[in-house]
Parts: C-alpha cells; structure tokens; sequence
C-alpha cells in the first residue's frame, strides 16, 4: 500500500510515523519550505527558541511527554495559570492581591467553566456567552471571561459551542499542568520525522479520488497513491484549496464550513534584561494585547516576553503595521508592568499573524453553536480513500493542541489500516 499525506504538521506527520513504523510506504507532500504547519521555532529572536506557533504541552498525561522522552527532549514545568496577574488598567496584580469582587470574579469563572463537562449530552447548545449569563454573570464578567475563557480557543464568549466545549472536557485525559519543549517544538518534530519521504514547497491543487486510488496533482508534479490522509487546516479547505474531483460529500463541506477559524497573533519583545519580577509568568487584561506571558527558558531571567491575541483583537492589530501592533502592544505591557522606560531598554520586536498567513488562513479551529457535530463528521473517512485528521478533527481528545493533532493523526493511520 502507498499513503500520500497531505501537510507535514503534528497530525501529518503523526499519521506517517505510524504508517512508515508499520511497514506502509508514505510519501508527505507539505506547501511550506519547512515541516511543522502551526508549528514554528524561532532560534534566532533569543538565545533560546522562540515559539511563532504552538507552544506549550497543555497536560502531564498528554502523549507528547513520551515522545519528548523517546526524542531524549526535555518538557518543562511552566505554571501559568497558577501565576496568573490580571489588570483592570493598572499595574498587573497576582490574584491575592486583587480586590475581592475582582478575585471571587474568576475563581468563579473557571470554577463554572469546568461544570461544562456536567452538562447532560442531550442538551440545547447554546453559546458559552448564553451559558454564562444562565449561571447569573452579567456583561462586564463575560469581558472577562472572553479573555481568560475565549481567548484561549481562539474564539469569543460569543461564538463558542458549550456542546463542544462540554464533550472535550468530558474525554479531556492530558490534565492540566503545562510544559514546554526546551529544545523547542521544531526539535520534537524533527526527531519524529526522521526517516520520512517529506516533500515540501509542494502546493497541492487538485485531488483526485476514486474507490481505487488517489491522484494528487501539485505545483511540483502528480502523485499516485492508494490511499490519502488530508491535514490541511481547516481555514485552507473552507477556500476551496485543494479542489476535490469528485466534490466531498455535501455533509463534509458542511462540516467544514461550520467549524470557525480566528487569525492569531503573537507580538515578541526582548530586552536587554527582564523588566519584570522573577515570579512573572502569565499576564491578562481587557485590552487589545489581552494575554501575555514570559518566555522562560534555562533560566528565570530570561528578558523575552510574548503576548497572544486571537479572534477580534488579533484583527485589530493585524490591520496595524508591524510597528504600529508592537507599538501599541509595548503601550500596553508599560501599563501592566507600571514602567514608562521599554522602549529605551527593548532590544528586538516582531510580530507574527496566522491569519496572513496562506497555508494556515488563522489560529485553530473552534465550533459555534449548533454544529457540535462538525469535528466527528470532518474526521469521518470519505469513501476508501480519503482521510481526515488534524486538530480540528480531534472530536476524542483535546483540539487546539499538538497532543490532540498528533493523536488524530494516529486515529488517521489505523483508519487506513495495513
């Protein structure tokens, strides 16, 4: 059997290990010059990688600590949402230190959050917004919650299905202390990849697809296979891009353009020390930068800072030049920090914007409400020859995470068979 996977990402190259390891023959064909889609290390921004892309392990049960361990990686420990600073304009303060409203505010919005899992299956979805306001919290806790809640899918309080959300929590097996890779995620998925037929600067355009087999026609020839694994970010099939002859099945493109993708940004400040105590972690406020965090690396001192905007502050500052979104952004983290002197003592900057970026078109995908079924049925065989994975499909674990990619790939593989 011959396997041609489309996207050299976690869950791409996920499904081609397993194959390859299997006795299958694999060849992946991958648009960018580079493996690792979403997956981007920076070894040259800091004396230490810099993630553009997917950062953290999200769990100490998540499969990727075992295969940091096979790669002779190290995961580690970062504590972020124990060390949480909010601000509600001033200086960042830890939890403790906030006012009581404040601090009572969101315990009880992560304390709600986590009752999801309990809510029956046979449920109306409705949205997290929706939900939240059933459990009594007004308009000014639900800005809140888009940013410690929403944010982090790549979404707003709005358009997020509590069905979704309800189903992940109840199968979530990773847990929920984070890591990072401190060789770097590119480090991870370059061991895995060893061995691998890659082809990249391969832009596929055309999929042809019959009970027999696959051919995949590409900016740099044809491909014959029997059988083909799609990877392709969601964001990328909503454009059409490949065009499949014959068309997906009407239920599949329903599936895939209900699911919603948000751009993603990240601004990257170094500086030629930390402007910031030893115990800053994780950062978050109302604003437009709404979620920082230091990027620690060896040491506690390292002088790089990262913030994460998604959904519609990443479009307002994806409409800003770069030098005017790391501008605004340094606006802000003087604020959080309570210093005026940053733009003297900043050494570096740069942006990077997932949604600009064509072979990604945004961050990860999230479910609206009402189409709480859209990741099962995306990463349902089509035929016998098509297959599905990445995180969007990742309908049994955690999507929006490398774990929940790579495992769907696996999922992708055993569907093929050998």
């Amino acid at each position: 059997m011959h396997v041609i996977v489309l996207g050299a990402g976690a869950s791409g190259l996920a499904a081609a290990r397993r194959l390859h390891d299997a006795g299958v023959t694999v060849r992946v064909l991958e648009a960018r010059q580079r493996i690792g889609g979403r997956i981007w290390t920076d070894r040259t921004f800091a004396p230490f990688p810099v993630e553009h892309g997917a950062e953290f392990i999200h769990g100490e049960h998540a499969v990727t600590h075992a295969l940091v361990t096979a790669a002779g990686l190290e995961a580690m420990p970062v504590d972020r949402y124990g060390r949480l600073r909010w601000s509600d304009g001033g200086s960042a303060r830890t939890i403790d230190a906030l006012p009581p409203h404040r601090r009572d505010l969101i315990g009880a919005l992560f304390r709600t959050f986590d009752r999801l899992r309990d809510v029956p299956h046979d449920a109306p979805d409705r949205s997290l917004a929706h939900y939240l306001r059933e459990c009594g919290f007004d308009e000014e806790a639900l800005t809140v919650a888009d940013v410690l809640l929403a944010q982090t899918c790549c979404a707003s309080v709005e358009t997020l299905s509590c069905a979704d959300l309800s189903r992940e929590l109840r199968v979530d097996h990773a847990g929920r202390r984070e890591y990072r890779v401190r060789e770097g995620y590119a480090a991870l998925l370059e061991w895995y990849a060893r061995g691998l037929d890659i082809r990249t600067g391969t832009v596929v355009r055309l999929v042809r697809h019959t009970s027999g087999g696959v051919i995949i026609e590409t900016d740099a020839g044809i491909f014959h296979g029997d059988r083909c694994i799609v990877t392709i970010p969601v964001a990328v099939l909503q454009r059409g891009l490949p065009q499949f002859d014959p068309p997906l099945s009407a239920r599949k493109r329903r599936a895939i353009n209900a699911l919603r993708i948000e751009p993603a940004t990240k601004l990257f400040y170094r500086f030629d020390e930390p402007m910031w105590d030893a115990d800053l972690t994780f950062m978050a406020h109302k604003g437009l930068s709404a979620r920082w965090w230091t990027a620690a690396h060896t040491t506690r001192n390292a002088a790089v800072i990262v913030a994460y905007a998604t959904a519609a502050r990443a479009r307002a500052l994806d409409a800003l030049d770069d030098d005017e979104a790391l501008a605004a952004g340094l606006e802000e983290l003087q604020t959080l920090l309570g210093r005026r002197d940053l733009t003297q003592r900043q050494r570096a900057a740069r942006r990077v914007a997932w949604g600009a970026d064509p072979f990604a078109y945004g961050g990860y995908a999230h479910v609206p409400p009402g189409a709480a079924d859209a990741r099962i049925v995306l990463a349902a065989p089509e035929g016998a020859t098509l297959f599905f994975a990445g995180e969007a499909t990742a309908y049994d674990s955690n999507p929006q995470t490398v774990h929940g990619a790579i495992e769907s790939g696996w999922r992708a593989a055993d569907e093929v068979g050998v």
